[in-house]
């Protein structure tokens, strides 16, 4: 085996070779640029420290990957698993992350936007000090995630949305909605705790069994709202 220390920032150019460093647990530091990688089995992969740009990994299997101190640039994620992934500190700008599967997922201090989540799968996850800025996330299903100190901004231009979400049975705290477009919203059972909902679209929106504690309300619009 290299070593690892003589290769690191070195570009990976093809999906055969992006399949060997993996299986030798060398893909840490590395550069994926344009590499065609859709559809490939990298479980468990660590990637600390990588910069991918370009690069399509649709419907990829990254369960239990390990994705720290990373940049994401126009990249293809649609369809992609993972399952139970560390995501940490991790940059996402002009990625399509439509349908992508984080089920029981941990993403830690993330900066993602803008970028397209539209109908992801968050199933509990955690997901802590994450800020969403400008993401789509049309249809998202965060059932039973916990979202501490998140916050979701950019959308006032209409371009993106976080209408009809699943928030069933999760739990927010300390989240920043102002503003957000909820329409819809299925918050059923949820716990929201000093979150920011101020001038937020909660109109349609199902609220039944769902508990906020301090949380400011202000100019929220609860048009057609179910409550009870």
């Amino acid at each position: 085996m290299s070593d690892p220390s003589s290769d690191e920032g070195a570009a990976v150019e093809g999906r055969h070779q992006l399949q060997q460093l993996h299986a030798e647990g060398e893909l840490a530091g590395r550069v994926l640029r344009g590499v065609p990688a859709s559809q490939l089995a990298l479980i468990e992969a660590d990637l600390d420290g990588t910069r991918i740009e370009r690069t399509s990994l649709q419907g990829s299997d990254l369960s239990r990957a390990r994705l720290e101190n990373a940049v994401l640039s126009s990249v293809d994620l649609r369809e992609g698993v993972w399952h139970a992934a560390l995501w940490n500190r991790v940059t996402a700008t002009e990625c399509d992350f439509t349908q992508i599967d984080l089920t029981a997922a941990t993403l830690l201090r993330c900066e993602l936007g803008p970028l397209r989540m539209g109908k992801a799968v968050l199933r509990g996850a955690a997901v802590r000090g994450t800020r969403f800025n400008a993401a789509e996330l049309y249809g998202a299903d965060l059932s039973g995630a916990v979202l501490t100190r998140c916050q979701f901004s950019g959308y006032g231009d209409g371009t993106a949305s976080l209408s009809r979400v699943k928030l069933a049975g999760a739990a927010l705290v300390e989240v920043d909605l102002a503003r957000m477009n909820l329409y819809a919203a299925d918050l059923r059972g949820a716990i929201l705790v000093r979150c920011d909902l101020r001038g937020a679209n909660l109109c349609e929106a199902d609220l039944r069994g769902a508990r906020l504690v301090s949380c400011a309300l202000d100019g929220a619009d609860l048009d057609g709202a179910v409550l009870s």
